[in-house]
C-alpha cells in the first residue's frame, strides 16, 4: 500500500510522512558499509532533462546500498 493510500485511510497525512521520514533517517544513520569492498555506481532517468536517481551497489553481494535523488540538467 502506498503512503498516499495509508494517509488517506488514516486521514492524517502529515503524521504518516513525519513517521516515515524519522524511520528513514534512523536506518540511514545505522547503515554499516564497513564490509563493502567493490562498489558500482550508476544513474538513470525517466526522460531526458527530468528527474533522475543515483545508485550505489555492492558488486560482491549484488545489492543496492544507496539510492538518492540525482541532479538533472536544467
Amino acid at each position: 500500500m502506498s503512503v498516499v493510500a495509508i494517509s488517506f485511510c488514516t486521514r492524517q497525512p502529515t503524521c504518516i510522512w513525519r513517521l516515515l521520514s524519522r524511520v528513514v533517517a534512523e536506518v540511514r544513520d545505522a547503515a554499516d558499509y564497513s564490509g563493502v569492498v567493490r562498489v558500482g555506481t550508476g544513474d538513470t532517468a525517466k526522460r531526458r532533462n527530468q528527474s533522475c536517481i543515483n545508485i550505489m551497489a555492492d558488486l560482491d553481494y549484488q545489492r543496492a546500498r544507496t539510492i538518492t535523488e540525482g541532479k538533472g540538467q536544467r
